[in-house]
């Protein structure tokens, strides 16, 4: 079964409630409330059911010649298993993916403040966002390591080959990562839930908005909410049963 788009909700909610017909989130204010109170409502079931969607490859966002070691995770990559980086010798060359390791943010401090600014193959990295810190990165090589230091998003590398880049380059990361699922306000965004979430969102989204602008959730509207909600709970508790069962007892000390 093929999944909503979030115009369809929008269209969905606003019928009920009397509003306008749209074909189209941005057509009227009301239409774009309701859009964004239907994002807030997928947001707060992302988080609250804890879904992560699937594993798969992905890549990282490149910052800018100023910060050439720093990339920057893009929307809804949510745990990061491995980094791996084109790290071919010369331009011409064919890609040549190798892991970069993570290294803990002390030992990495500790790494690159043990360079020497003076040689010419070391250049001070200003870490930027509102920091006065700087530190010392290879600019002759391609990264060996990476770590996080300033911010969640920040991922800051050891080096780059200035002689093939000005920065680290978003088409030469590659990232095994899990996918936390987004909304874009857009109308053909599709609403990437697990079906017995889908009602849920509806019945959440639609009291949201007869809660902030029209006047208050109706008691049917009310009743729909709540029993999705024991539903999506109800589910969540099999689905939670049933892979204590596949995985068997667990005798070890907590």
């Amino acid at each position: 079964m093929a999944k909503p788009t979030l115009i369809e909700i929008v269209q969905d909610i606003l019928s009920d409630a009397d509003g306008d017909e749209v074909n189209d989130v941005d057509d009227t204010i009301e239409s774009t409330q309701c859009a964004r109170v239907v994002q807030d409502s997928f947001r707060n079931i992302v988080d609250r059911y804890d879904l992560k969607i699937h594993n798969q490859v992905d890549q990282l966002t490149a910052t800018s010649a100023s910060t050439p070691t720093i990339m920057n995770r893009p929307a809804g990559m949510f745990e990061i298993r491995e980094i791996f980086y084109d790290k071919r010798p010369e331009a011409s060359d064919d890609p040549s993916y190798r892991k970069v390791t993570y290294m803990e943010p002390l030992r990495f401090l500790e790494m690159v403040n043990s360079r020497a600014v003076s040689d010419s193959t070391v250049t001070g990295m200003a870490m930027g966002g509102g920091s006065n810190h700087t530190i010392n990165i290879r600019n002759d090589q391609a990264p060996t390591y990476w770590t996080q230091l300033e911010g969640y998003d920040n991922f800051v590398f050891d080096a780059y080959d200035v002689a093939l880049e000005a920065n680290l380059q978003t088409s030469k990361s590659l990232v095994y990562c899990t996918i936390k699922p987004t909304l874009g306000l857009t109308s053909s965004a599709v609403i990437d839930l697990p079906e017995h979430l889908m009602s849920l969102l509806r019945n959440d989204a639609r009291a949201f908005f007869f809660d902030l602008y029209k006047d208050g959730a109706t008691r049917e509207v009310d009743k729909k909410q709540r029993r999705s909600e024991v539903r999506s709970q109800r589910e969540r508790y099999i689905g939670r049963q049933q892979q204590e069962r596949q995985s068997g007892p667990n005798y070890g000390r907590k």
